[in-house]
């Protein structure tokens, strides 16, 4: 009697997981940092990332995103915990995969944004904000634009001059990395929506000499003073 309870609760404990997922199938495609297809039955399905928002696949950080994502689930049998469809009919939910949570992971990388827009995790906010403190990821690099505003082809910043403050030297502002195409006029902001096609990495005061700032990203720009 008394190994036969100790057999049920070890089968318990088990198929926990099984229990709070949805479903259970296996990835077998990643379309970019937030959204996959799992298999559900004979069909495959995409599902979004429920709470986080990567960096858009032509943004910063939108292919590394992409890879972490695919590393972690990609091939393998994943545990679906749905929330929802969003408007595109995406199956909106949570990830599991070996004992972890892909949304939380993503997170703590700093390859995601906490989408608070439509989650309110507490979990999810406290991810995001250990990976800023920590920059991680994108957060290491210089005003990552979120990719709902880059999506409306917004910027973080208003102006498109930066004021330069006592911790940051003239010097320093003409060393930063500004990016130009192989055909335009322009240098621009990592991220900026027109560098989808070609991103060529250039220093601020070299990018000065030849070309002008995108009235879109409004990059930096050296002031006379």
């Amino acid at each position: 009697m008394r190994r036969f309870i100790l057999s049920m609760f070890v089968f318990c404990m088990t198929c926990i997981p099984l229990i709070m997922a949805d479903f259970v199938g296996k990835c077998v495609g990643v379309s970019d940092g937030d959204t996959i297809s799992v298999m559900k039955g004979d069909k495959a399905i995409k599902i979004r990332i429920d709470g986080v928002d990567c960096p858009e696949t032509s943004q910063d950080f939108g292919a590394k995103a992409k890879t972490f994502t695919s590393e972690m689930v990609f091939g393998k049998d994943v545990e679906v915990k749905e929330k929802g469809l969003d408007k595109y009919g995406r199956t909106v939910g949570s990830v599991f995969v070996e004992g972890k949570n892909l949304n939380l992971e993503l997170l703590k990388a700093g390859l995601a944004w906490h989408y608070k827009q439509y989650s309110k995790d507490e979990a999810y906010s406290e991810a995001e904000k250990k990976a800023r403190e920590n920059m991680l990821g994108l957060w290491g690099g210089n005003n990552p634009v979120p990719p709902w505003d880059f999506r409306n082809g917004k910027t973080e910043q208003p102006t498109s001059e930066i004021t330069i403050s006592q911790t940051e030297t003239k010097k320093d502002v003409a060393e930063e990395i500004v990016y130009i195409t192989k055909t335009g006029a322009k240098y621009h902001r990592a991220g900026c929506k027109y560098l989808r096609k070609s991103s060529i990495p250039i220093k601020l005061r070299d990018a000065v000499l030849k070309y002008s700032p995108c009235s879109v990203c409004k990059p930096p720009v050296l002031s006379e003073n």
